[in-house]
């Protein structure tokens, strides 16, 4: 039975990514944070001393990353007793002929080189590196294109002969691809494989990227596939704890352990503001939501304000407290809705002009079936009731994305 093995494993760390969720004074902290991370997830393989660490993808955001991330990226490696590192561009980052990320010519032009023990798997197809002084083979394969793949990563046809898999050794994947079945919504499936394949795969265990959350593929004998999800949250939506994995493979079995490196948290929280009589009270209920959570003041929320307020009430932003409570807010207010009893004006005869205006727009919203032309008809409804009730039209309802089901639609 071949010697117990230990690795490091992080991907999608996306570095050199725009960030154009945060605010523009927070993009260059948030930046460094990610470059943090993967300064700590080195330092914590030396001091683990592990055998490799393993890269599955999207170090980068994109092939032509600026010139000071690409720096930076080369020489984070080049730490004291740093162990091997195995890449496998993702397809964000992928090998390509012209990548000035992958090229070893095109990068050797800006005067630099990846460190010799850092090993980039630059072919779409699985080829293999053999640890001399260990009994660990590391298989991978890369992205040959930004583009959408098909391809089946962990078919039998697209796997090495059985032949390659010398059985004294260790046998472990580096790859990026999609695990059917469990896509998130905002993530592309590309370079899909079954639970069914992994488990058939002649790996003892496979890590992969792409996928922002954790997640993996147990069987008896333990994990034998798993995500470590991005490093860094990289988006309000990404909500829990981020960071690497410490894989240790004995006796043929793989066991895993969270490496947090992200001392931030992003938090999705929804606030129902119903009967709000003024802006701050929507503000003081989105503090109390924090307090209940448990957001601190280095985390990332994101809060969706739902809720019938009074009418007349403007709510636009957070006010400067709130604002000031955490490190990033993006505040949703397309739930938010006037106290207007749409319900009650469709069910009685129009008997005034504004009743015959709200019908009106009704029967266009009833006939109408585009989510943008539905929304926009909505607004036109409030709009107008605030003209007729408050005398006062502001803007405060483009940020109605679909009618909703309350008004009967």
């Amino acid at each position: 039975m071949p010697a117990p093995v230990r690795f490091i494993q992080l991907s999608d760390l996306h570095l050199g990514a725009p960030l154009a969720w945060l605010p523009v004074e927070r993009r260059a902290e948030r930046r460094r944070e990610q470059q943090a991370a993967l300064e700590t997830a080195v330092r914590l393989a030396t001091e683990h001393a592990v055998d490799a660490i393993l890269l599955p993808g999207d170090l980068f955001d994109l092939e032509g990353v600026d010139v000071e991330t690409l720096a930076f990226a080369v020489h984070a490696f080049a730490w004291p007793g740093c162990p091997p590192v195995f890449i496998a561009p993702g397809n964000h980052d992928p090998s390509t002929t012209s990548s000035l990320s992958w090229n070893a010519r095109l990068l050797g032009a800006r005067g630099w080189a990846w460190p010799e023990h850092v090993h980039v798997f630059r072919d779409a197809a699985w080829t293999a590196v053999a640890l001399a002084d260990l009994p660990l083979t590391v298989w991978g394969r890369s992205f040959a294109s930004s583009a959408r793949s098909f391809e089946r990563p962990l078919a039998a046809d697209t796997l090495p002969h059985a032949a390659a898999f010398d059985s004294g050794r260790v046998h472990v994947a580096v790859f990026h691809g999609s695990r059917e079945g469990v896509c998130p919504p905002a993530q592309a499936v590309t370079a899909p494989f079954s639970v069914e394949e992994a488990l058939a795969a002649p790996f003892a265990y496979s890590a992969v990227g792409h996928y922002h959350r954790p997640s993996r593929i147990d069987d008896d004998r333990g994990t034998r596939l798993a995500y470590a999800g991005s490093a860094v949250a990289l988006d309000v939506t990404e909500t829990g704890a981020h960071g690497a994995l410490l894989v240790t493979i004995d006796a043929g079995a793989a066991r895993i352990e969270p490496l947090e490196l992200d001392a931030r948290r992003a938090h999705a929280l929804d606030v129902d503001a119903s009967g709000a009589s003024s802006a701050a009270d929507i503000d003081r209920r989105i503090l109390a939501a924090f307090d209940a959570a448990g957001v601190g003041e280095r985390d990332i929320a994101r809060v969706s304000v739902v809720g019938r307020i009074v009418r007349g009430v403007r709510y636009e932003a957070p006010g400067a407290e709130l604002a000031a409570r955490v490190f990033a807010l993006r505040v949703d207010v397309d739930g938010l809705r006037p106290d207007y009893d749409l319900d009650t004006i469709r069910a009685r005869e129009p008997s005034t002009t504004e009743d015959r205006f709200v019908h009106a727009l009704l029967a266009e919203l009833d006939a109408e079936t585009d989510p943008e032309r539905r929304a926009r008809v909505l607004s036109a409804i409030y709009y107008g009731l605030d003209a007729f009730r408050l005398r006062d039209v502001a803007p405060a309802y483009e940020e109605l994305a679909e009618a909703r089901e309350e008004i009967g639609a």
